[in-house]
């Protein structure tokens, strides 16, 4: 039975509302922040490998601690700290991620026992498939595929036009070390590139350290893909 005119405007207010609402909630979850300051910092901690999977007032990680740590060039300690946050959190992100992704279960479930087990170079793989599968869930686009040299899934997420959360993209509309191109990647702070690692290039890089900051990409990417839909 086909709508009536009446029943059609009704439907298109209510849609119209239910954004108004969700706009509303997605202000109030990060009005919080001082939005210049935190896309800088989260670009800037970026380009050493690591990404914030939590922007909520009670997120444990400190802003400032890690551009402390980048300004007094301690990348050691920095990778100390995220380090300590992700391997805190770890159960918490692959029980997420099962939950979000149940038809991905086997490949979360073997790429988090690799890691637990120590085979890095295995773990690092896997996490870097399980980052553009998941993108291809919410959003039919890959991180990993490039379109006018940054990650596919931009365009889908600014095609969203999310006013109060598109400075939380800033790791995905700047290019990183992960998804630079070969004969750019000397301008970065670290050298852990996808395209090296996938096609053989890279044969050093299966550490603990290398493979958390992978997870800790996979949860920021989660945290995108779940926070706007």
């Amino acid at each position: 039975m086909e709508k009536s005119s009446f029943q059609i405007s009704y439907d298109s207010l209510v849609e119209i509302v239910a954004k108004m609402i969700k706009d509303g909630e997605i202000g109030n979850r990060f009005n919080h922040l001082r939005k210049e300051r935190v896309e800088l910092i989260i670009n800037k901690i970026s380009s050493y490998g690591w990404y914030i999977d939590d922007f909520s007032k009670e997120s444990k990680i400190s802003s400032s601690k890690c551009l402390k740590f980048i300004y007094s060039n301690f990348p050691e300690k920095l990778d100390y700290y995220f380090s300590d946050y992700y391997n805190n959190k770890m159960i918490q992100i692959e029980n997420d991620l099962k939950s979000t992704y149940p038809k991905r279960n086997a490949i979360i479930s073997e790429a988090f026992y690799v890691h637990k087990n120590k085979l890095f170079h295995s773990s690092i793989c896997l996490f870097i498939t399980i980052i553009d599968g998941i993108c291809d869930d919410v959003l039919d686009a890959k991180f990993f595929k490039n379109v006018k040299d940054l990650p596919e899934i931009k365009v889908k997420l600014e095609e969203k036009k999310m006013k109060y959360s598109d400075f939380l993209l800033s790791p995905i509309k700047n290019k990183g070390a992960i998804n630079g191109w070969e004969k750019e990647l000397n301008k970065y702070p670290i050298r852990l590139n996808r395209h090296e690692i996938i096609h053989g290039k890279a044969i050093n890089y299966g550490n603990e350290i290398n493979s958390l900051k992978i997870i800790s990409m996979l949860s920021y990417v989660n945290f995108v893909l779940t926070h706007f839909d």
